[in-house]
């Protein structure tokens, strides 16, 4: 009998969550979209192999499968909020950024004057 986790369905799910966590941890998560379409069809397979498991397979080995493929994804879920929590400092940041800039001029006595509707660049002189 083959173990659980020899099976060539789990090994291809496996693969391609190994796939996923080494794009988000080089810093390349917008390329995880690019794994969906194949990680679904991975999982459906691995399913299909859960359902038609028989009764004489090892639970034990079932298990292990089953626990291994959470593990990875759990893992995974984790990479991708941290980047997700590094997207919306970096848009916090930037917003930060663009409600303190000031666009406008000076007049002689010191006052600040904005520019409305104000697009381009402009020049700043000392």
């Amino acid at each position: 009998m083959i173990a659980a986790t020899e099976d060539p369905r789990f090994i291809r799910l496996a693969i391609v969550l190994q796939q996923e966590r080494e794009l988000l941890l080089t810093g390349q998560a917008a390329r995880v979209a690019e794994l969906v379409e194949e990680k679904m069809s991975a999982l459906q397979d691995f399913e299909s192999f859960l359902e038609g498991a028989k009764a004489g397979d090892s639970p034990a080995g079932i298990r292990t499968a089953i626990d291994a493929i959470i593990q990875f994804a759990d893992e995974n879920a984790v990479h991708l909020e941290a980047v997700r929590n590094g997207i919306r400092s970096a848009i916090s940041r930037l917003e930060g950024i663009a409600a303190s800039s000031h666009v406008g001029y000076y007049r002689r006595n010191g006052a600040q004057i904005s520019f409305n509707n104000a697009t381009g660049a402009f020049n700043r002189k000392a």
